[in-house]
């Protein structure tokens, strides 16, 4: 029988990859949408399969984020599925609060100034009477990239556990 050995990674890394996270992603919550993708590279992809978009750079994600991710403070969206959001261009997240739950991380070292790490996502969705629905979980496989020092996403590859994610209906009432 052979045994998958897993590279281990310095404590130390594993919290600054950790402490990453849990910077950028408050940001994406709170839809302070200029400042999450200042950590990203310029150059950055993001990627949803199947059936999904791939966006290339921090201006077309920028626009992307914006059409989808809705105020808070405005009444609940109507609801709506992540493919006909996109088809009539309107927010889905609109009247919700929203969290990223990350497990699981596996960071590999690739190069000198470069990590891939792999976990498993979920999202909660909170609206105004308490009422928590979820997405379809994930696998995310980033690439970050070390740039002055600091931990820049490069790549985001998110696959999705349902073929139908697109499809599913956001805000059940």
């Amino acid at each position: 029988m052979s045994q998958h050995v897993t590279p281990r990674v310095r404590p130390e890394l594993y919290v600054e990859v950790q402490q990453f996270y849990a910077s950028q992603m408050p940001l994406l919550e709170a839809r302070r949408l200029e400042e999450f993708l200042l950590t990203f590279t310029p150059d950055c992809t993001l990627e949803h399969i199947p059936y999904g978009w791939r966006f290339e750079g921090r201006e077309q994600l920028l626009k992307e984020m914006s059409a989808r991710r809705g105020d808070p403070d405005k009444p609940r969206a109507e609801e709506t599925s992540a493919r006909r959001a996109r088809e009539e261009n309107i927010a889905y997240y609109d009247g919700l609060v929203y969290r990223y739950w990350f497990d699981r991380m596996l960071i590999v070292p690739a190069a000198d100034d470069t990590l891939k790490v792999r976990y498993q996502a979920m999202v909660s969705m909170t609206d105004a009477q308490g009422k928590v629905s979820f997405e379809p979980t994930t696998v995310v496989e980033d690439v970050l990239e070390r740039r002055d020092g600091e931990l820049m996403t490069r790549s985001r590859v998110v696959t999705h556990d349902s073929a139908n994610w697109a499809d599913k209906i956001h805000n059940p009432g």
